[in-house]
This record gives C-alpha cells, sequence and structure tokens, in this order.
C-alpha cells in the first residue's frame, strides 16, 4: 500500500466511533479479506497503522493488501464476537481462519413442537422451536446412529403429522422402526416418553435414562403389560451395549467438551472431544484453511468461536491447552446463549491434562491421514505441492478431458484422486451441448462451467487442484470458466502430452520436471485415466449412433447380426454402398436378408 493510500484510510479510520463493532478489511476490488472485532472500533483500528516492520508478518500482509476499511458498530462486544462469526461463514475472507465447508455439516433435529415428535437429518438450524444436536463432521457416522436410534427408540419418520387414522400401519411398523402412532397404536403421552428418551440419549445422560427406562420396565410388568416390558427390556439391552463402549474418562461424570487443535503448513485440524457423563461420547473434527502466520492460539480462539457459534449443545466447561486471549469475552457469550454459567479452563496436570494430549493427538492423526495414508503417494503430493508453488498438499485433484472427431460425439470427462488414488465416486461425464464445430477450447470452457456451478452450488466437496489435460490454450480456457463463476480461486494446471510440460494459470512459460519425478508420474497418471474415460464415453456414443443410424428396425436383423455386419463393412455408409449378394456374403446373412437390408438402406438415404 503506497503512503498516499495509507494517508486516505487514516482520514477514513479517524471517524470510526470508541464503541464495540466488526470492521472489514477489503481489497482494491472491494471484496473482503479480512473481519474482525473490536472493543474500541477507532482505538483498534488504528493500531494498523504502524510502521511495516513494526507488526506482525500476517498483518503487515494484510495492510499491504487493504484500499479500503468498512465498520458495523454494535451495542457490546458479546454482539461483535457474534457478527464477526457471521460474516466470516457469510465472505470466507482471506487472512481470517474458518472453518472449511461450514454450510454443509449436518444436525439431528428432534420435532418437539409436533404432537408426535420425528428425529432428522437436516443441514441447516432454524429456530422453529426444534432440539438439535450437532454439529457432526463424520455424515455416515450420523447417519449410523440415526439408525440406531430408530431401532432402539423407535420414532415415525412420515410426514408432518399423522393422518391415516383407522388404516394400515406402514413397513416400519412391522419391522419395529415406528410406534404406529397414525393407526392409534400408541397414544401421545407414551409416544412423547420415546421422544424424551431420545433427547436424553443425545445429550448423553445415557446413564440415568437406563435407570429410568428399568424403573417403567418393571412397572408395566407388575401391571402385567408383558409385551411392551418386553419390547422395553430389548430397548435397554441395545442402550446398554451401546454404552459399555464409551469408557470413563473423569470420575466427577461431568459434561465438557476438550478443545484443541494441530497444524501442517496452511492446513490445520480442530477437534472437539464430547464428554458427558464422565465418558466420551464421540469426537467431531474440523478442517480449519489457516495461514503459516497464524499463530496456534489464534487458530484454537477462531475455531472456538466458530464451532460455538453453530453448536446446539454447549457445556457448562470448555477445556482447552492454552489460555484464550478473549476468553472472558468467549465464557460471557456462551453464559448468555445457554442461560448459565460456562467455564474454559486450561489444565496443568491431572486427567483433564490428559484429556487436551488426547484430543491434540487425534487432530494430529486427522491431518496426517489427509496427506499420508499410503506411504507410497505421499512423496508424490508433497513434492507435486512444492512444484506448483501449492499452498497446501492437494489432497483432492480433479482432471479434465475432451473427445471428439472433427466435433462429433463430442464429450467431455471428469476424474478424481483422493490421496492419489482413483476415486470412482467421483468421476462425471459430460454430454457437449453448446460448443460448435471441433473447438476443444469452448468444449473445456463448458465442461469446467458445467462443474463450477455445481461447486458454487454447495453440492460437492471442492477439489484442491484442477488439471486439465492439454497445454496453455486449454489451461486458459479453464480459467475463463473459472473466473466466470465467481468462486474463490482453486489451482488449476495443464499437462501437455508432447513433451509432458505443465502449464499452470497465469504463468507463461511452461514447467519442466524430471522425467522420473514422482510428482510428474502422479499428473501423468491422473491425465491418462481422464483421457482413457473420455475416450471410452466418446466411443460408446459414437457407436450407439452408428449402429442405431440405418439398421434399427430391418427386420431380421439382431444384435449379432448387426454386428457382424459392421465388423464386416465398418461403418453403416461402406454397407450402403454395398450390394445384396455382397452383403448376402457375410455368415449369418442370407439372400432374402440381404434384400431386405438394402431396400432399407436405401428408402433411407
Amino acid at each position: 500500500m503506497s503512503s498516499a493510500q495509507q494517508g486516505d484510510l487514516r482520514d477514513r479510520v479517524a471517524g470510526f466511533p470508541a464503541s464495540p463493532g466488526v470492521y472489514l478489511m477489503k481489497n482494491a476490488a472491494g471484496k473482503v479479506i479480512y473481519v474482525g472485532k473490536a472493543r474500541s472500533l477507532s482505538a483498534r483500528v488504528r493500531s494498523y497503522f504502524q510502521r511495516p516492520e513494526a507488526l506482525e508478518p500476517k498483518t503487515a500482509a494484510l495492510m499491504n493488501a487493504a484500499r479500503s476499511v468498512d465498520y458495523i458498530a454494535t451495542g457490546s462486544e458479546v454482539e461483535a464476537l457474534v457478527l464477526e462469526c457471521t460474516l466470516i461463514k457469510e465472505y470466507r475472507p482471506r487472512y481470517n481462519v474458518r472453518l472449511k465447508d461450514d454450510k454443509r455439516y449436518p444436525y439431528l433435529k428432534l420435532t418437539l413442537r409436533e404432537e408426535f415428535p420425528r428425529l432428522l437429518l437436516v443441514r441447516s438450524v432454524d429456530d422453529d422451536g426444534a432440539e438439535y444436536f450437532g454439529p457432526f463432521t463424520d455424515s455416515r457416522a450420523v447417519r449410523r446412529t440415526l439408525k440406531t436410534l430408530r431401532r432402539v427408540f423407535p420414532l415415525r419418520d412420515c410426514g408432518p403429522a399423522p393422518g391415516r387414522a383407522g388404516g394400515r400401519e406402514c413397513l416400519n411398523f412391522h419391522i419395529g422402526h415406528c410406534p404406529a402412532p397414525c393407526t392409534g397404536r400408541i397414544g401421545a403421552g407414551e409416544y412423547r416418553e420415546t421422544a424424551e428418551n431420545v433427547r436424553l440419549f443425545l445429550r448423553g445422560k445415557r446413564g440415568g435414562l437406563a435407570a429410568t427406562m428399568r424403573e417403567r420396565m418393571w412397572r408395566l410388568s407388575r401391571e402385567k403389560r408383558y409385551e411392551e416390558a418386553a419390547a422395553l427390556r430389548d430397548q435397554i439391552a441395545a442402550l446398554e451395549s451401546v454404552t459399555e463402549r464409551q469408557h470413563a474418562v473423569t470420575p466427577g461424570g461431568d459434561d465438557e467438551d476438550v478443545a484443541a487443535i494441530a497444524r501442517e503448513g496452511a492446513r490445520a485440524c480442530g477437534v472437539i472431544l464430547k464428554i458427558r457423563e464422565g465418558r466420551i461420547l464421540g469426537q467431531e473434527t474440523f478442517l480449519l484453511p489457516a495461514s503459516d502466520l497464524d499463530w496456534d492460539r489464534e487458530i484454537l480462539q477462531a475455531f472456538l468461536e466458530l464451532y460455538y457459534h453453530g453448536a446446539a449443545d454447549v457445556p457448562p466447561r470448555i477445556v482447552v491447552p492454552e489460555a484464550l486471549e478473549d476468553g472472558a469475552l468467549i465464557e460471557r457469550w456462551l453464559g448468555e446463549r445457554t442461560g448459565r454459567r460456562v467455564r474454559i479452563s486450561t489444565p496443568a496436570r491431572g486427567d483433564r491434562r490428559a484429556l487436551v494430549a488426547l484430543a491434540v493427538k487425534n487432530a494430529a492423526f486427522q491431518i496426517a491421514s489427509l496427506t499420508h495414508t499410503r506411504a507410497a503417494s505421499v512423496p508424490a503430493l508433497r513434492e507435486l505441492k512444492e512444484a506448483l508453488g501449492l499452498s497446501e498438499t492437494p489432497s483432492r485433484i480433479e482432471a479434465f478431458d475432451i473427445s471428439n472427431i472433427q466435433g462429433s460425439d463430442a464429450v467431455g470427462s471428469m476424474v478424481t484422486f483422493v490421496r492419489a488414488s482413483p476415486l470412482k465416486s467421483g468421476y462425471r461425464r459430460f454430454k457437449i451441448r453448446g460448443a460448435e464445430g471441433a473447438d476443444d477450447y469452448a468444449m473445456m470452457r463448458e465442461v469446467l462451467s458445467r462443474r463450477l456451478a455445481r461447486l458454487g452450488a454447495g453440492e460437492e466437496r471442492r477439489p484442491d487442484l484442477i488439471l486439465v489435460d492439454g497445454g496453455k490454450g486449454h489451461v486458459s480456457a479453464a480459467g475463463d470458466a473459472l473466473a466466470a463463476s465467481g468462486m474463490r480461486p482453486i489451482p488449476l494446471a495443464g499437462l501437455a502430452k508432447r513433451h509432458e510440460e505443465i502449464y499452470l494459470a497465469g504463468r507463461a512459460e511452461p514447467l519442466r520436471l524430471p522425467r522420473r519425478s514422482q510428482a510428474l508420474r502422479l499428473l501423468q497418471r491422473i491425465r491418462n485415466e481422464a483421457h482413457r474415460f473420455a475416450v471410452e464415453y466418446h466411443r460408446s456414443l459414437r457407436g450407439k449412433r452408428m449402429r442405431s443410424s440405418g439398421l434399427d428396425g430391418v427386420a431380421g436383423i439382431g444384435r449379432k447380426r448387426r454386428t457382424a455386419l459392421l465388423a464386416a463393412f465398418g461403418s453403416v455408409e461402406a454397407l450402403k454402398r454395398a450390394d445384396a449378394e455382397d452383403i448376402a456374403a457375410v455368415p449369418g446373412i442370407g439372400a432374402k436378408t440381404a434384400a431386405a437390408i438394402c431396400e432399407a438402406l436405401h428408402e433411407k438415404k
């Protein structure tokens, strides 16, 4: 930033109020690159205007990129903290620590306002009177939990309200996953007891829950309601089998979260160990794209603020590895949210310190699993990161290729590699729609635009690197599509076949890696797989077109005879030029069938 620009910003900041609030730093394009909170806006923002050598490296980099600053005043520091979290999630600024893909984490929702509540898997938290549990980072694990709960505590999962009184029960009733309130099999009061058991289970109150259920089982038995007592007995057994797998870690049976982070360069991982009634209930893991210039304590504090901004369950104690700069403010904020005191503690020794070490260890394992799952792939990915100048190791790579013959039957392919191995569920095929003629660049632009539209809608995970089969022109076309999408930049490279040169977006000269380079071999393997997938699709479409262009509907011509004819003549066009005698000479084709073929093909000319 020039001295004149810095002077203009100083003049702007001179009018900032001394009240709490949030400030937004923007670059020359007007894009928000940093969001911060302040007890006094004027004092906090003025602190940025020092000599560059007196600033921390991250702050100096931020001020070098900043061209304007705005503010939003709030009524208190707590309001500023909440607004800061909201704006970080909205703008995803480059210089803030943020949760990766935070909008997609699932929650479990118990619809308490309904007469017969349901337990649903949802992706957002609404102010609708329901109770939410989460967020959960492992969608498969939460689906398994939901499946277990439906077996142990049957609740309906049908529409908004049961309305089939007098009708027949659905399949879920017959397999024991629903008590059928819609046909009057269970009353609202008894159903509510089951819903309350689900709520206690998800809150981690499993010890008291088992005792309550056991007491009710004996009561039903005394009342000679043996079938209901037996069903409750089975639920208790299933519940205890789950609880037995959870080891006690604190003798006091406390409810608390243990938070920690681990990092590798520009990638960090945050872990929350959930402890309820002294037992480890589960673990949630979050990726945190962060700058090499961020301090660990800054990342930890930002992680806690963002996590609890969306968390549905806040315990009375949060245990962290080191004291936080704004720890008292976060305690006040969470206290206001929950209506009770929330403590943030930093243990020096004992059981809680061991739990902190366990959380740090788990975070480190998660970071390692992203890039070190297969020992053979780690050197290639690390070498690729260094060779391309990437900010983080490219765990997920998506590669694209185009296949056509003079523009006909044009298709595109996408293959996905995760940790240097193909992910078949991430393969996609594209029929080219808009490009005309044999314009490979337009086709590449179309395919990338369609793929990026799905990414922009949040439907699928973003790749760490996009690879295209081709040179400078293909990379430029892909870059045009990326720029037009309005998405945050994704690293982009092209691998040209002739000299195996790597073309990077924004770089004039290609990159040449040694032939024995593991990074180059990995790119070649991914590029070749994208090429194979595209050619396979192109051949499939071309074959279908050739087979359906003249022989379909001809009497006596089935798959075997059609294959034999095309093998003998090469194409339907060559078959049209042949006479009946030549056609009849093909094994399996007689004179009568040959005459019918000639007649049909000549009619279609």
